[in-house]
Parts: structure tokens; sequence; C-alpha cells
């Protein structure tokens, strides 16, 4: 099985302009945009990370995935792969520095985006 995370934006999730991250999980349940690629593969979302605010630092995203890591590895699971938020792909000012930071010590697959929504 294919576990996968994403990192979506703090501010979209908390002005409640994607309610419980509705669009990339419906996106998900339907393989489309990004999602696609799991068509022919078991895949499971086991966790829905904040990027850290717009005043955060890049490195919080990092530190969010390594909770999510330490957490999963408590349940025996793991995260195989980590999809950047269209949120954070279409509005984020800072979004070259957060996937940067995130493709250098994820150790993981990064993708980015998620629906097409």
């Amino acid at each position: 099985m294919k576990n996968i995370a994403i990192l979506a934006c703090t501010m979209i999730r908390e002005q409640n302009l994607c309610p419980g991250d509705a669009k990339c999980l419906v996106a998900f349940m339907h393989k489309e945009g990004e999602f696609e690629r799991y068509k022919n593969e078991d895949a499971a979302i086991v966790g829905i990370m904040n990027c850290g605010g717009c005043e955060g630092n890049k490195n919080r995203a990092v530190c969010s995935l390594a909770l999510l890591k330490s957490q999963l590895a408590d349940l025996g699971e793991n995260v195989d792969v980590l999809h950047i938020g269209t949120c954070i792909m279409k509005f984020c000012p800072r979004k070259e520095d957060i996937i940067s930071a995130i493709k250098e010590k994820a150790g993981i697959e990064v993708i980015e985006g998620t629906h097409k929504y």
C-alpha cells in the first residue's frame, strides 16, 4: 500500500476556505488530478499537515512531516509520498522555499499538486 500525506496551506484551512480539505479528499477518492497516478495502486491518505503559516519558518513543514512520520511509526505505518496541496501551489508566495526545504529533507517522494478544481 502507498501511504500519502498532504501539505496544505494554514491560512486557507484556518479561514475555512476549504472546509475539511474536501477538494483534496474528493480528488483522491476519484483518483483525479495529481492523484490519478494511483488509479491502479492500493493507496491511502494517512495525514494532512499545515505548512506553518505565512509568518512561519520554511522548516515548519519539515518539522510537521517529521512529527507525522514519528506518530505513524508508533502505529506501524509510514509515509511514502507527500503531495504539496493545490492551495500552496496556486496561492503561496513562499512555495518555492517550502518545497525546496521539504524536498531536501523529507526523504520521500514529493509531488507538487493535488487536484485541478
